[in-house]
């Protein structure tokens, strides 16, 4: 009932007078910081299929990318409760929550995508980085961070720096770009 409400609300904020943008145009209209007219194709699509997780990944992506976290925050939190093996799902919204703070939160939403993906190395250093921010001593966390290092030596830089710095934005989701 939740996400049938909030796709009800945020769907039908789509810009009526646009016209239909096609699957690639989506995609590349997001990469080329055209958020607005992106994120209205991608809520047409969402608006013909409430089911399409990829839409709604995109959906939420866009929002954030725009500033509006307030609302990219329900629409990744029911993706993650439908999905919660989508790992980029949860690599989004975990970033999402850390920028906010909520560091447990995030290192739950990142340990139930592990079920799905359990040596993905972009997981396992962002569930390594959650879990040293909750505790800075955590041994669970270094443990995960040499075992993404061991798995994908990029993941070695990558961990080193996320550790000094705030988490980034995350970077476009993959794939979506079927209609």
């Amino acid at each position: 009932m939740f996400t049938v409400l909030l796709l009800t609300t945020l769907l039908a904020a789509a810009d009526p007078q646009a016209p239909e943008v096609q699957a690639p145009q989506r995609e590349e209209l997001a990469e080329a910081g055209n958020y607005k007219e992106a994120l209205d194709g991608f809520r047409r699509r969402a608006a013909a299929n409430a089911n399409d997780l990829d839409a709604r990944l995109w959906i939420a992506w866009l929002h954030e990318k725009m500033g509006r976290a307030d609302l990219a925050e329900p629409v990744y939190r029911s993706v993650v409760l439908e999905a919660p093996g989508h790992v980029d799902a949860a690599l989004h919204f975990a970033a999402l929550l850390a920028k906010q703070k909520h560091h447990d939160e995030a290192v739950r939403v990142l340990e139930r995508a592990k079920s799905a993906d359990p040596m993905n190395p972009e997981l396992l250093t962002a569930l390594g980085n959650a879990h040293l921010r909750v505790d800075k001593k955590s041994e669970l966390g270094r443990a995960y961070l040499e075992m993404a290092a061991a798995l994908s030596p990029k993941s070695v830089n990558s961990a080193k720096h996320e550790r000094r710095a705030n988490p980034k934005s995350p970077s476009a989701p993959a794939g979506g770009g079927g209609s």
